[in-house]
Parts: structure tokens; sequence; C-alpha cells
């Protein structure tokens, strides 16, 4: 199993998904202080994800994961720029946050993601 992680979350993520998560780290909101040990950033298709606020994002980030299907509100071109990877739910999912946890789980195991966008 994977140490826990610094997570930083949006605040358009319902309570559901965050408490699906907490099991993966130490979570906190975009909005406050990011810690510049974060790996994870975690958003929704509500988020406008692109360049800006990809560069504000600490350099230790490793994974933008969505939880959604559609990742056209992502900056991948950004990202790939940083090195880093992209996932997003997988379409056939019966729960986006235990799809979304599966996902990071994966990354921090194997350094990928199942459901890459």
């Amino acid at each position: 199993m994977f140490p826990k992680a610094d997570i930083v979350v949006s605040p358009t993520l319902t309570s559901e998904q965050t408490c699906q998560l907490i099991s993966l780290g130490v979570l906190s909101n975009v909005n406050s202080e990011v810690s510049k040990c974060t790996r994870v950033y975690i958003c929704t298709e509500q988020d406008i994800v692109d360049a800006n606020l990809i560069n504000q994002l600490p350099a230790s980030l490793e994974l933008i994961a969505l939880a959604g299907i559609i990742a056209d509100n992502i900056d991948l071109e950004a990202a790939r720029a940083r090195g880093i990877k992209v996932s997003r739910a997988s379409p056939a999912a019966s729960s986006i946050a235990l799809s979304l946890k599966a996902n990071i789980a994966a990354f921090f195991d194997h350094g990928l993601p199942l459901d890459r966008a």
C-alpha cells in the first residue's frame, strides 16, 4: 500500500466524493494554502483548469484527477508540459467517487492512473 499524500481538492467536489478520498491522504482546499508537497489536485468538470492554474500549483504535483468523464476543462498541453498526468473517472463507473479513488490509488501504487485523459 502507498503512504498517505497531500491532496488538494476543488471546492466543487461533493461531500460524498470528499469523504471517499479521506483514506488516501491529507486533503486541503485549493482556496487555502497549498502544501509544497502536494502530489494530486482533484477537480470536477465545473472547474477551469487552465495553464494559469496549473502553473500556480506546486512543483511536486504529479496528477490532476478529474471527478468526471469529460476533460475539456483541463489544459492537457499545460499539464503535459509540466509532466503532470491527468486522469478521469471511468465512463462505466457506477460511482464517480469510487472510480476517482481507484484511479488515485492505482497512480500511487503503479505511477499510472487507470483511466487517463
